[in-house]
């Protein structure tokens, strides 16, 4: 499965489920600002957006009656994919932050562990 569309059906699956979890994309890297995408200039300058090795995805688990808590999930669509160094500090950051932190290779597998999250801190 493609990256983006590992992406897409985690997001979707977790709609339809009625989990209590809003996960967003997260961008990283250098970007075209829109104003010079059609500019015609050559070399358009690039802004550098979010930190080298952040989650694909970040979000909340809601409660009830309670404040939310943030969540990272990286995904990694292909079983040879392994973290690079700047995800793996990423990863330990958010675990000295206590910030859940998941490496998504299965839909099903990433749903059950929103859910073990969601009820570890009810």
């Amino acid at each position: 499965m493609r990256h983006s569309t590992h992406i897409d059906s985690l997001l979707l699956s977790i709609t339809k489920k009625k989990l209590p979890v809003r996960l967003f994309r997260r961008h990283v890297g250098l970007f075209i600002p829109a104003s010079h995408l059609h500019s015609g200039l050559e070399f358009a300058p690039r802004v550098s957006i979010g930190i080298k090795g952040q989650a694909d995805l970040t979000g909340f688990i809601l409660f009830k009656d309670k404040p939310a808590i943030g969540v990272e999930v990286e995904v990694k669509s292909n079983a040879s994919d392994k973290l690079r160094p700047e995800q793996i500090a990423w990863r330990d950051f958010c675990h000295k932050s206590n910030i859940p932190w998941y490496e998504s290779r299965d839909i099903e597998a990433t749903l059950e562990w929103l859910k073990k999250v969601h009820l570890l801190h009810c």
